[in-house]
């Protein structure tokens, strides 16, 4: 059981209700983190500036939820590496890619990979300026809200662990 309460159908607004139905239709953001976050205004505003980083802008969305999932686990957010978006699977990607596909593969380098030059350097090889803005918002976004959740208690690594075995695998 979550550490804060899902909001209430007499507490919803048509906004609401829409960023509810769009998180049920899409599988990200989870439903039940915008049941929890379209409490508060600020939480609200939250879910629409994720919904817009994560399926708006120049890179495939499929990238983005590579991206994702994997700083997820890398973190070990137990509930938002088990969270899956239906529109990346609906653009090919499965578990066995998102567990093929290790972060050597997407930035060949023979340097450090934390050096932040190194990291740019890569990134300018292969990507706009334009969409490195968009991939570090992305970045930023997925680290912030994966503690935020996770201190939100909804799936503890152990749980997620349970539900995807390979998670445990590293």
């Amino acid at each position: 059981m979550p550490r804060l309460r899902f909001i209430e159908e007499r507490e919803l607004n048509a906004e609401k209700r829409a960023l509810i139905a769009s998180a049920e239709k899409t599988g990200a953001p989870d439903p039940r983190v915008v049941r929890i976050m379209t409490r508060s205004s600020a939480g609200t505003a939250w879910v629409k500036c994720w919904n817009s980083v994560l399926y708006e802008g120049l890179l495939p969305h499929k990238l983005k939820e590579m991206c994702r999932i994997r700083i997820s686990v890398a973190h070990r957010c137990g509930y938002c590496s088990t969270v899956r978006s239906r529109v990346a699977r609906g653009e090919g990607l499965n578990e066995d890619v998102v567990h093929d596909v290790q972060y050597a593969d997407l930035f060949k380098s023979g340097d450090d990979p934390i050096d932040s030059d190194t990291v740019y350097d890569a990134l300018r090889e292969h990507f706009s300026e334009e969409e490195i803005i968009e991939l570090a918002m992305l970045c930023a976004q997925t680290v912030g809200v994966g503690r935020l959740v996770r201190s939100l208690d909804i799936v503890s690594w152990d749980e997620a662990c349970q539900l995807n075995p390979a998670l445990a695998a590293g």
